[in-house]
């Protein structure tokens, strides 16, 4: 008896837990009218997560996860995963142009490659199903019951690629209860506007439908340096124009069965990204370059996605999550970036098409019981074709010197005499096929003490089929300008007539063969198979009614690649040693959530750009040791305090690898005259020793209602932010592939007046304007570009300038 009312209590806290936030987001959506506004905040905000595939409160899951609901969210200013960033402890997001992706690490830990090759290392859901390209963490965050982040492996619920963690993106869902929505405007420098609504329509007692949809763009960050070759009105680089619109129609059949049907879009049409200098002269203004392709993004995704949950018998909850999703993708961008004038380099997506269907079935108990359960299978498929392309041209010395002279160094086309080849790789059917089970169940020794233990076993398959690399005529021979010329070079000298087939360039469009490209085409074609077993066993003990400890074993793997020409790699595993603490303190006004793990990676799976190819490698090992720690603190009622903190310790294990960047530095090839040396001790990338997140909020009652100013600090000690394994200085360039410790600054002031149903705010992010790099790369090497043996180039991808802006938003 003692039992069943102890589960029976717990149920009817987590209900009232439930319904209150139902009630927040729908029948008390409006802000009732009053004396004042309400205080913000009054009880520290409760979130229901379902990373452990069963709704529970934050505090009561034992994961380390962080979630936020959509205001906590608009009232940061986030509005995709980047800018979300400092929210979250250890979470890094760094841009990338010639895709239209983005790379997500996690406790130092993510994935380089964004192609269509790659999976990412943070695995991205939203509601629930997953998203296999790394565009769709692009997608923008509206309309959302919250987000989850969950650190640490994932692999026996979520399952492949997600060694570091997963992102859970949940909507805000149909109520039948009321008609309730939204709507905000924002307005801001760079010709900032963001626009947004929403509209929840009960259709009858059982069908509700709810519509949002979103609208952001601005201008770009990076200006056109003279000489620079755009057409009047180019968007620069920077440029946002993303469109979101999401329509979700709930039925409930009968009181046991009820089904969501989801229709998502978005889009981005804007200019995408573009490396900067990561050594610039004084003086010289970093945030410009010499342009010769305008940036060009056109990028979208559609997706269909029903949800079904039913409760055949009492104690007994199934559910069901199917997908389908079609990503396309068009772009081109400036590859060399202006960095060497009288060369150009040109990335282009001709065309890219990702198509995936998901599907997956879940049963888990309901009953009152010491022991709860859940268990399903998973079906996923993936086919990618997608052609990119990369021309490049050089022009000789005595024309440069006549641009230069005439105030202009960027060419179009190069003419008879000067050098010219491209690479085309064209892969028309690349596909994934991954299935999986798995299984969770904890028992409840006692009050105090719970065991969970799970797995789950996957089975991967991935083939390409008559993939295709072509070299135009015989890349990557570079030819250094004034350089006496091989014969190899001498082919790639464009020859008297018009025409692709007589410059080696492929041009937008062009046509690729062997009479046009002056080669043959390398083959991709490969096929790998692989399963893997992972599995949890976890103690959790609760020391007081609101302080849970826990403590973990969990097993990860990232799944093989298959790279250019057909190159395959090991899987990558991992086994994670966990610690947590959670607890609501102080009369629950301080919430203080701290966790320590221990991940220790086998076959470390990296990507990094030699020879102008993108290529896969398992690295020996890597082990990652840290603490992070989560605070929300309300020491009054007007008074907020809330921040993370992260101490970390990521470095390789030992293995022998060749450092490209000190070799070419050195003017030694990889492979045949440059060393091999041990990287073990080498940091990780986008590992600092420290990093912390300090907000604080206070509310002031003034005669019109109540004004909240907020500040946030963000502070990282120095990190490594190059590509491959090797942190040391580069011979020549000293920290080029480091970022010192800095910190950013935002800043916002926010008005919700008496008797009124919206919200006011002012605001600056970056207020100091602080540069901070996110990935560093030697130019020459990547692009093929024609330097001298010893020269390199360095450039990085860097954060947003300042921006400021002004919200308002109502409820109704």
């Amino acid at each position: 008896m003692e039992e069943a009312r102890r589960h029976q209590m717990k149920k009817t806290i987590l209900a009232l837990s439930i319904a209150q936030i139902a009630l927040n987001g729908g029948a008390a959506y409006a802000q009732q009218a009053s004396d004042a506004p309400a205080a913000s905040n009054d009880n520290m905000e409760k979130i229901i997560v379902t990373a452990t595939r069963r709704d529970t409160l934050v505090q009561d899951t034992p994961l380390a996860i962080t979630a936020y609901t959509q205001d906590t969210l608009a009232n940061n200013q986030v509005k995709d995963l980047a800018t979300m960033t400092a929210m979250v402890p250890s979470l890094v997001v760094e841009p990338h142009s010639d895709s239209g992706g983005v790379h997500v690490y996690m406790r130092g830990v993510g994935s380089a490659n964004h192609t269509e090759l790659g999976d990412p290392a943070v695995a991205f859901y939203v509601d629930g199903i997953y998203v296999p390209r790394p565009q769709g963490a692009t997608a923008l965050m509206y309309d959302l019951n919250h987000v989850e982040v969950a650190r640490g492996p994932q692999g026996t619920l979520n399952g492949r690629n997600s060694t570091a963690g997963a992102v859970n993106l949940v909507s805000g869902a149909p109520s039948t209860a009321k008609v309730f929505g939204s709507a905000s405007v924002i307005i801001g420098d760079y010709h900032h506007v963001q626009t947004q609504a929403m509209i929840n329509i009960p259709l009858s007692e059982d069908i509700a439908l709810r519509i949002a949809a979103i609208k952001d763009q601005h201008d770009g960050y990076v200006d056109f340096l003279k000489g620079s070759n755009v057409m009047p009105g180019a968007q620069k680089y920077g440029a946002g124009n993303q469109t979101g619109a999401r329509a979700s129609l709930l039925w409930k059949f009968t009181p046991d069965l009820k089904a969501t049907f989801i229709a998502d879009y978005y889009s981005d049409t804007g200019a995408g990204n573009i490396y900067l200098s990561a050594e610039p002269k004084p003086g010289q203004n970093l945030r410009s370059a010499l342009i010769d392709t305008p940036g060009n993004l056109d990028q979208s995704i559609i997706t269909a996605k029903t949800k079904v949950e039913w409760r055949p018998m009492d104690g007994i909850a199934t559910q069901y999550l199917g997908a389908w999703s079609r990503l396309k993708r068009t772009n081109a961008s400036d590859a060399d970036a202006g960095f060497y004038p009288g060369f150009k380099a040109e990335n282009r997506t001709e065309w890219s098409q990702f198509d995936s269907v998901s599907n997956e079935v879940q049963v888990r108990s309901e009953y009152e019981s010491p022991l709860q359960w859940v268990g399903g299978l998973f079906f996923f498929r993936e086919k990618n074709k997608v052609r990119f392309d990369i021309d490049r041209s050089q022009i000789s010395e005595a024309m440069l010197a006549q641009d230069i002279a005439n105030g202009s160094v960027i060419f179009v086309q190069p003419t008879v005499g000067q050098y010219a080849s491209a690479m085309s790789f064209i892969q028309g059917d690349r596909e994934l096929h991954s299935k999986a089970a798995f299984a969770q169940a904890s028992y409840d020794l006692d009050p105090v003490w719970k065991l969970t233990a799970g797995a789950r076993y996957t089975k991967d398959h991935k083939f390409d089929i008559g993939g295709q690399n072509w070299a135009c005529p015989n890349w990557p021979d570079n030819a250094p300008r004034g350089a006496t010329l091989t014969p190899s070079q001498i082919a790639q000298l464009v020859t008297p007539g018009v025409g692709t087939i007589n410059t080696h360039n492929i041009g937008p469009g062009g046509v690729v063969n062997q009479a046009t490209c002056g080669n043959t085409y390398g083959d991709n074609t490969a096929d790998l198979a692989y399963g893997q077993a992972t599995w949890l066993g976890r103690v959790e003990y609760k020391l007081a009614p609101d302080i849970l400890t826990f403590a973990s074993v969990t097993t990860g793997f990232h799944s093989p690649a298959i790279g250019d020409g057909g190159a395959t790699t090991k899987p990558e595993k991992l086994t994670s040693y966990e610690l947590g603490f959670k607890s609501d303190l102080l009369n629950k006004q301080l919430s203080l959530n701290i966790d320590a793990f221990w991940m220790k990676y086998k076959d470390k799976l990296e990507s990094q750009v030699v020879n102008n190819t993108l290529q896969n490698f398992n690295a020996a090992g890597a082990s990652v040791k840290g603490v992070e720690a989560e605070w929300m603190w309300r020491p009054t009622s007007v008074d907020r305090f809330s921040g993370n903190a992260t101490w970390l310790k990521a470095r390789y294990d030992d293995f022998l690898s060749c450092d490209v960047d000190a070799a070419r530095a050195n003017g030694q090839v990889c492979g045949t005259t440059a060393p091999t040396v041990n990287v073990g001790g080498t940091v990780l990338k986008h590992a600092p020793t420290f990093a912390t997140t300090l907000m604080y909020e206070r509310d002031f009652d003034v005669s019109k209602g109540r004004i909240t100013p907020r500040i946030s600090a963000h502070y990282e000690t120095k990190s490594f932010v190059g590509s491959g394994a090797f942190a040391n200085d580069v011979p020549g360039h000293p920290g080029v592939k480091m970022q010192d410790s800095y910190t950013t600054l935002d800043l916002s002031l926010r008005f919700e007046p008496r008797n009124k149903a919206y919200t006011a705010e002012l605001f600056v992010n970056n207020a100091t304007d602080k540069e901070v790099k996110y990935d560093a790369i030697e130019v020459c090497t990547q692009v093929g570009a024609p330097c001298q043996p010893t020269q390199q180039i360095w450039a990085a991808y860097y954060n947003n300038p300042r921006t400021f802006g002004a919200r308002v938003s109502m409820k109704f």
